[in-house]
């Protein structure tokens, strides 16, 4: 059993945040001990690592919720399971996608800085003529 501060050292997280994934009915009832401290067991540990990863997957709190819901209420609810993890696997991938695109345009964004920092005449570069030289490949 873990303490809520032993529980937050473990997860990375806040007690705030696990008393509010509590609240928010994230995960399953939370033990108490005869003086009411919450009392954390290695599975409620591992859920909380589960949630934590959707979240990092940028799913809704509601989504989650519902997900929560479902696997609480057994294997009646695995094919509306699999259609949401399915939905999210997708979202994630579009992420992903959007990010490697957001990278690749910062990276050439910093070399375009590097080639401009070079050049002492492009100090006083109005934002005009830098984005009319960034879009066009000049330098």
């Amino acid at each position: 059993m873990y303490s809520a501060k032993e529980a937050a050292e473990i997860t990375g997280l806040s007690t705030a945040a696990l008393r509010y994934y509590e609240r928010e009915k994230l995960l399953p009832q939370i033990r108490r001990s005869s003086q009411k401290y919450r009392q954390y067991t290695e599975e409620d540990i591992e859920w909380i690592k589960m949630i934590q990863c959707m979240r990092m997957a940028n799913i809704p709190i509601q989504s989650i919720k519902q997900y929560v819901s479902l696997l609480i209420q057994g294997g009646t609810t695995l094919e509306q399971r699999y259609r949401m993890v399915q939905a999210h696997m997708e979202n994630i991938k579009k992420q992903i996608a959007d990010l490697q695109n957001a990278f690749a345009l910062t990276q050439s964004k910093l070399s375009f800085y590097e080639k401009l920092l070079k050049d002492p005449m492009h100090q006083n570069i109005t934002y005009i003529d830098e984005w009319n030289l960034f879009q066009h490949g000049g330098l």
